[in-house]
């Protein structure tokens, strides 16, 4: 190898070693692996008995309940309301919901608000709870009340 071939070499790795510093500021080369990319895990919430779907509407009702007078209003909702129902609805597709309901049509007279009377919920098997559009919406005007009576003033 002739002396040119040596010392060109020689440069080369001495570029190299003192270019070295200067690639670790920009992160070259990783000194630790990388982090996994994040995968969204599902929800550990399963609803799969009547008992858990009705449970999943009284929690989604009380989240809702911010103030002290909404939780007032979901007290007296849930003691003048004890007739509630669950019913499992399944589509074409295999998958499911449950209907929650609660239904105190046979109380005459009825004195209390006019959509407490029937109102009602679908609950998907991951938790979710939504006012259900049957029942005249009622489900939706006591959120709508709920949502009322929690505004800071």
């Amino acid at each position: 190898m002739s002396k040119k071939c040596i010392l060109g070499i020689f440069a080369m790795l001495l570029i190299a070693l003192l270019l070295l510093p200067g690639c670790e500021a920009y992160g070259y080369p990783t000194t630790t692996t990388p982090a996994p990319p994040r995968t969204e895990t599902p929800s550990a919430t399963v609803v799969n008995t009547k008992d858990s779907a009705l449970l999943a509407v009284y929690q989604h009702l009380l989240e809702q309940a911010e103030s002290h007078t909404a939780k007032r209003y979901l007290a007296d909702f849930y003691t003048a309301c004890d007739n509630w129902t669950t019913e499992s609805e399944y589509f074409k597709d295999g998958s499911g919901i449950w209907y929650v309901q609660v239904d105190m049509g046979n109380v005459k007279p009825w004195t209390e608000r006019a959509h407490w009377q029937k109102a009602g919920w679908f609950v998907y098997r991951n938790g979710k709870v939504v006012a259900a559009n049957r029942l005249e919406t009622n489900a939706l005007r006591i959120e709508a009340d709920l949502q009322e009576l929690s505004l800071k003033p």
